[in-house]
């Protein structure tokens, strides 16, 4: 791997000393934040409503959730001469695992050797999606958050790597190329409240390219990641013990494998915005060698109206996998305890694990937003989710011994209010 984690640190400390003897007396510093308040609240007693599939908490049934939104940034920005520049940005957030690693979502030294040729090193953001490198700036984009359907699955918020940018004018249009290498990992709860979870590592690699004229962007981007990660051995063990006799478990064993498995986003994205009028959507085909991450496509659409300071909008998205659920046959030989009620455990635990990761979902919402004075808004967002009760990955059970055994249609209410600073 490119980078790790545990030399990240001193790799950042490295590259700013190297920077620093750059400054001069036209070197420029800016600090700037941002923030959003935000609650979430939902009707439906079974299934946790929550940002995206790093969250291990959220909004259900007579609780609000204010760790969903709400977050504070800060950023720091150095322009040392025309080449050279640094960025440090820290935010502050409900995570499942809350270091001070996460917090630092990029910090990276740029080197502009000519207009419109950037290179960075250090720790960036993963622009793999239209709104990955400001999708936590509440302020910088319409809704309360970004549509669930699709950004709920888009965990990757931060590498460490490189990326290098060129900017080619066109005219009236400007052409962006972005190619990115680097490193990450990242902790995902395997329950409600409940502090169990997941540590995956990958490396990932891609390109993208934008093309803006006038008032339309369009937007392309390849993206593959590699696991680098075993973390479903333990449930691999378990089988490996029980195949000679239940043979299925041989089957199994193969789909639970991760390690150097892959998995590839191909994105397309369009925004128009007149400044009266405004429509984005986007769409994303998820490719994976692995079943613990499920193939498919995810999508939204918005359109929305302005009227001075307040706008109103409409949106609806979809996520669909591309495979049927895995159908976990039960074991015809019976066993003395306590073997049978380990067996069973084992059985259940491998149709939980490979079904879980399946995301089947429709939304429908409508917002507004309150641009009330110099950088701060006020938002309202109302959606109707309805989630097959064989795809809710992007939700958490209320009670995980419990099976879903009916689709459920949660309402969420969203209240939030963003700042610049």
């Amino acid at each position: 791997m490119m980078f790790e984690n545990r030399i990240f640190p001193p790799l950042l400390a490295l590259l700013l000393v190297c920077v620093a003897p750059l400054a001069s007396a036209d070197a420029e510093h800016r600090l700037s934040g941002f923030a959003t308040l935000g609650i979430a609240m939902s009707d439906n007693p079974k299934l946790v409503f929550r940002r995206d599939i790093t969250k291990d908490d959220g909004a259900y049934k007579h609780s609000g959730s204010w760790k969903s939104d709400s977050l504070l940034g800060l950023q720091w920005q150095g322009d040392w001469s025309p080449e050279w520049g640094t960025m440090v940005q820290l935010v502050a957030k409900d995570r499942f695992n809350n270091s001070l690693a996460n917090s630092i979502e990029w910090a990276f030294v740029r080197y502009r050797p000519t207009d419109g040729l950037d290179l960075r090193l250090g720790r960036l953001g993963a622009d793999v999606f239209m709104l990955s490198e400001y999708r936590q700036v509440g302020y910088a984009i319409p809704w309360v958050r970004p549509p669930h359907d699709l950004y709920g699955l888009a965990s990757l918020y931060h590498f460490d790597g490189a990326d290098v940018t060129k900017r080619i004018e066109l005219g009236d249009a400007a052409l962006n190329i972005k190619a990115f290498y680097g490193n990450s990992d990242e902790e995902y709860p395997t329950g409600f409240n409940n502090d169990q979870g997941i540590h995956v590592e990958f490396d990932l690699y891609g390109a993208s390219t934008s093309m803006e004229w006038n008032y339309w962007k369009l937007r392309y981007t390849y993206a593959k990641v590699k696991v680098k990660s075993d973390h479903a051995k333990p449930l691999r063990e378990g089988l490996a013990q029980v195949a000679s006799i239940w043979p299925p478990a041989t089957l199994f064993m193969s789909e639970l494998e991760t390690l150097d498995k892959s998995f590839d986003y191909n994105q397309i994205g369009v925004n128009y915005d007149n400044n009266d009028w405004w429509f984005q959507g986007e769409f994303l085909q998820l490719g994976s060698e692995l079943a613990l991450v499920a193939s498919g496509k995810h999508a939204y659409a918005s359109l929305g109206k302005r009227f001075g300071s307040l706008s109103i909008y409409g949106l609806a998205g979809y996520a669909e996998p591309k495979n049927p659920s895995v159908y976990v046959p039960y074991p015809s030989i019976v066993l003395p305890e306590p073997f049978q009620s380990q067996l069973d455990y084992l059985v259940a635990a491998t149709e939980r694990t490979l079904n879980g990761v399946r995301i089947k979902q429709r939304s429908y919402g409508v917002g507004a937003r309150w641009d009330f004075t110099a950088k701060m808004a006020l938002k309202i967002q109302l959606e109707q989710f309805d989630v097959d009760k064989t795809g809710t990955n992007l939700w958490l059970r209320t009670d995980n011994t419990q099976p879903i055994l009916a689709d459920q249609k949660p309402v969420v209410l969203s209240l939030a209010w963003d700042v610049l600073f």
